[in-house]
């Protein structure tokens, strides 16, 4: 392919970019130092300090385990903290004995962290094949380019996992950790993460790793909290763009914190299981789907987002159902969770234990122990270990409490909801005694195409008083007309991601009783090179060959293109294959509309052949490794004269416009313009708001929010052009806020 040595050296200097970029943006520790995971369909990031406290990464509360990550804010993450608590523990840093020792990282963030409870070791990420490089129009434009920090000398063909993060920690009790973190961007395996931690009692317990206790630890728990909120893009507050640019639906901002939030629990006590699960008497289903592929009973917790007391509807899935730009649309019918993969019974027996863990209890997430915790405190670690670590289970989970009572989630809890708690304990380690524990965390639900049909349904009988004919997730079909009937047609929907999320973790299960080996289902690797090229009267695509030689099962290559935003939904435009003779490395788009900005990713698929799970079904490579975050778009050669200038895109929506890349968010294009000519923008009324003197290439671009000195509201809009000739033109764009 041409420019491919160009293409490398572009790519090494962003990577080196990165790198500079991340480190000059964290301290000189590692308190702060970060990876992302952006391989599948699941996104998050993972701090050196081995948890991710509220934060302490990006500037908003929900930041991180995003899912479905082809949209933009799907988070989910509202904060974890992961704790380490020892009974009867004589602490050379404070030279006396505390009944109850605890160690903290989170939830709530701690700039002493790092120098004096969790300190990090060693961090960093490795990935089995490098990401692509992606160009749009000369430019890198790709996510993966800035997130996808990988090791240098990190790649490993035979690696397992497509991206493995390592990190090993220090901390205050005197046990020190590895986390490995597993990500796979295999279809069937790339919404979920495997955490492996090995605990050792080194004695370790302080930074510099001059101070030691060296003694056996009684009473050790591994405690993990989880506050989700679920999800972004349906729990912002207020009108339909908040001061952040967000697009919302004007649920409360609790939401955000988590407060409607509902946990449950499953597999706590496998002496006697549950037979029948809490949705049973919703959706008529018993409880077999809380065991894996083998029979064995699944230890496990699930958030969703739950009902509000304030909304005057039935938020189940927050329908955004507020605000001019209302349809329905469901912003927060994703399910997350955890499920144990394997907890050690005891030092000298690894074999995995059934009771654990043994404590499930849920804990207000605005508890004074979370915000302020102190591991010289005597009073407030006894309360911590007590309260928090060595709880146990409850008779009823979170959720079964707010469903018994017939209440809302926010009138249950405080301002801060409730967050799910885990620990694996107690246990009694000597010097050099090892505990491993693993465990995944997953998010399934509908897909966007669902969300908008089953919200727009609803909406349509509840907003519009109309009575769409639909069907029931078993396939029953039913007429929406009554408001109960609707709102049971979208829940019912809705709560059916409960077991999408619990196949995602049988297939996490089945993952690591097989070694975290896919083996023949290993799908084939991405074009190691993809780009994008706006031509006259077409948009060309050309790519690596690399994946005809990564799978014996090689078939062929799909194309999948999104209109006005890469946020969007992708349509298969083009399918190039063997069997019919159509394999190429290259396609001329030419059903793109003049004006329009389009976005695209490759997938290179097989012939099935090794799908165990759904047999015939293609292996594909992750549409996140080629995804374009820049547009092209379909010009005519550069004009001669000054007919032929196009605005792009237009409309130009700026609740849409949430790319990430320089140059291109907040801004309209201006294509074919001639090599020289006066640019003015008039508002309808014919106030002037920009000028510039265009001279150069065929494009120029002007961002909203840098080039004018009054805010750009809704509207349409007048652009002159004038040549020094004297030729003119007059073109009209539409601004929507």
């Amino acid at each position: 392919m041409k420019q491919t040595l160009s293409r490398i050296r572009i790519r090494e200097f962003s990577g080196l970019l990165a790198l500079l970029m991340i480190f000059a943006f964290v301290s000189s520790n590692y308190a702060a130092e970060f990876r992302w995971i952006k391989v599948g369909s699941l996104h998050n990031f993972y701090q050196a300090i081995g948890s991710e406290p509220e934060e302490d990464v990006g500037d908003e509360q929900q930041f991180g385990m995003r899912w479905n990550a082809f949209y933009d804010h799907q988070d989910m993450q509202a904060a974890k903290g992961m704790w380490i608590a020892v009974a009867n523990y004589t602490d050379p840093l404070a030279n006396t004995t505390f009944p109850y020792k605890v160690a903290h990282c989170g939830p709530r963030p701690r700039p002493s962290i790092a120098a004096n409870e969790f300190m990090p070791v060693e961090f960093g990420m490795t990935g089995k094949f490098a990401a692509p490089t992606v160009i749009v129009d000369g430019e890198l434009s790709s996510d993966l380019d800035w997130d996808d920090v990988v090791d240098e000398n990190g790649f490993n063909i035979y690696q397992k996992a497509d991206r493995q993060i390592y990190n090993t920690v220090n901390t205050s009790t005197g046990i020190s950790f590895d986390r490995n973190v597993y990500a796979f961007s295999q279809q069937y395996y790339d919404n979920f993460f495997i955490y492996e931690y090995t605990f050792v009692n080194t004695g370790t317990v302080s930074l510099d790793e001059t101070k030691s206790h060296d003694a056996t630890l009684e009473g050790v728990y591994f405690h993990w909290q989880f506050r989700n909120a679920i999800a972004g893009e349906g729990n912002v507050e207020g009108s339909v763009i908040d001061w952040r640019g967000r697009r919302g639906w004007g649920t409360p901002q609790n939401c955000r914190w988590g407060m409607n939030t509902m946990n449950d629990v499953i597999g706590e006590n496998p002496d006697n299981p549950t037979t029948t699960s809490m949705f049973a008497d919703e959706l008529g289903e018993m409880g077999i789907d809380e065991y894996d592929l083998d029979g064995e009973l699944m230890r496990a917790f699930y958030s969703w987002h739950g009902r509000h007391s304030t909304l005057s509807y039935d938020n189940i899935g927050s329908p955004n159902y507020q605000g001019w730009l209302a349809d329905g649309l469901l912003g927060a019918s994703q399910f997350i969770g955890g499920v144990v993969l394997h907890a050690d019974t005891s030092p000298s027996d690894n074999t995995d234990d059934i009771y654990q863990p043994t404590t499930t209890r849920k804990i207000e997430s605005n508890d004074a122990e979370t915000v302020n915790n102190d591991q010289f405190s005597s009073p407030r670690m006894e309360r911590g270990y007590t309260e928090f670590v060595a709880a146990g289970h409850e008779l009823m989970s979170h959720a079964e409490q707010v469903k018994s009572q017939n209440q809302f989630p926010d009138q249950f809890s405080s301002a801060g909801g409730y967050s799910q708690t885990w620990s694996f304990g107690p246990y009694t380690m000597a010097p050099g005694d090892t505990i491993r524990i693993v465990v995944a965390e997953g998010a399934a639900g509908l897909s966007r195409v669902m969300n908008q049909k089953i919200g727009n349904n609803w909406y349509r009988h509840v907003a519009l008083g109309e009575q769409p004919n639909v069907e029931m997730p078993d396939g029953t079909p039913v007429t929406l007309t009554s408001e109960s009937i609707a709102n049971d047609y979208k829940n019912d929907w809705v709560y059916s991601g409960r077991d999408s999320l619990m196949e995602t973790f049988r297939r996490a299960r089945f993952l690591y009783k097989n070694g975290l080996d896919m083996g023949a289902m290993t799908p084939p690797e991405p074009p190691a090179a993809f780009e994008v090229t706006s031509q006259g009267n077409r948009i060309y695509l050309t790519w690596s060959e690399n994946a005809e030689n990564s799978s014996p099962n090689f078939e062929g290559y799909k194309i999948y293109r999104a209109k006005g935003q890469y946020d969007s939904t992708y349509y298969e435009i083009a399918d190039l294959n063997e069997t019919d003779g159509s394999l190429a490395h290259e396609y001329s788009d030419m059903t793109a509309e003049r004006g329009q900005l389009y976005f695209y990713y490759i997938q290179a698929y097989d012939d099935g052949s090794t799908n165990l799970l759904e047999p015939g079904i293609p292996l594909r490579s992750s549409a996140f490794f080629t995804r374009t975050n820049k547009g092209a778009s379909m010009l005519k050669p550069p004009a001669e004269g000054i007919n032929d200038i196009v605005i792009v895109p237009n409309p130009y929506i700026i609740a849409n416009e949430r790319l990430q890349y320089v140059g291109e968010k907040n801004s309209i294009k201006f294509w074919n313009l001639p090599a020289a000519c006066q640019i003015n923008i008039f508002s309808e009324r014919g106030d002037k708001i920009y000028t510039y003197d265009h001279v150069g290439s065929g494009v120029a671009t002007w961002n909203l929010m840098t080039s004018s000195r009054q805010i750009i509201v809704s509207g349409v809009y007048i652009a002159t052009f004038e040549t020094p000739e004297g030729d003119k033109a007059i073109k009209k764009f539409v601004v929507i806020r």
